[in-house]
């Protein structure tokens, strides 16, 4: 779809998609027009919700703003929770196979200092290794996305609503042509927030997290199909 810059823009953040680096790219886009919507886990403190509209009577869209965030329907902070006035979207995927991997070791690097709801979140309390962490482990990206996807209708929903998907791999390539719809500068992009690893990972467990998430990927191929269109 194409962008209109007199309606609201939501970046959706799926976590471990570059979404650290990608919004130092909306700051300079967008400046003091860039809302986050974030879930304090330390302080257990939800998003606010941003008021999109001005004048007295509240019926005209602010132009030319975007809301960027972790957006996540299953926690009750889902686009449709906060803002189901606005239709369009953009992100930044990633094989849904590498976002859990690199969940997994962000969590376990940060230790005593992950924190969900207000509680420390240790995953060395729940499993052993990587490999029983990723064992049967479900993708979490379906989540933040703003309406309902089958394996019918996803292509659809994608066509509708999104101005655009980049992908994490080729992330340079990805902001340039973003910039390009948007009509701003391209910036050279940093990546930041880059977990390290240090377990081995057996050869099946990728299959059989392939197998449990056919949507998941099927939206991922669709975007690695589509992204430099």
């Amino acid at each position: 779809m194409k962008y209109l810059c007199n309606k609201p823009l939501i970046s959706i953040h799926i976590p471990k998609c570059g979404g650290t680096s990608f919004s130092e790219v909306l700051k300079k886009w967008f400046g003091e027009r860039l809302y986050k919507h974030y879930f304090d886990e330390k302080k257990n403190i939800r998003p606010g919700r941003h008021e999109l509209k001005k004048g007295m009577f509240r019926r005209v869209f602010k132009e030319g703003i975007c809301i960027h965030g972790h957006f996540n329907k299953e926690r009750q902070i889902g686009v449709m929770d906060y803002y189901p006035e606005v239709d369009q979207f953009i992100t930044i995927l990633r094989d849904p196979f590498e976002i859990a991997i690199s969940n997994y070791f962000y969590v376990k690097k940060m230790g005593e200092n992950s924190f969900r709801n207000g509680k420390p979140c240790r995953l060395d309390e729940h499993y052993k290794s990587i490999n029983e962490y990723m064992k049967n482990r479900k993708s979490y990206l379906l989540n933040f996305m703003p309406y309902e996807m089958t394996m019918d209708s996803y292509k659809d929903v994608i066509e509708k609503y999104f101005v655009y998907i980049g992908i994490v791999e080729d992330l340079q390539t990805s902001i340039n042509i973003l910039a390009e719809r948007l009509s701003f500068s391209p910036i050279q992009v940093n990546r930041l927030n880059i977990s390290g690893r240090s377990e081995a990972i057996l050869n099946d467990i990728k299959e059989e997290f392939m197998e449990n998430n056919k949507l998941e990927y099927a939206i991922y191929n669709y975007a690695l199909r589509t992204y430099k269109d």
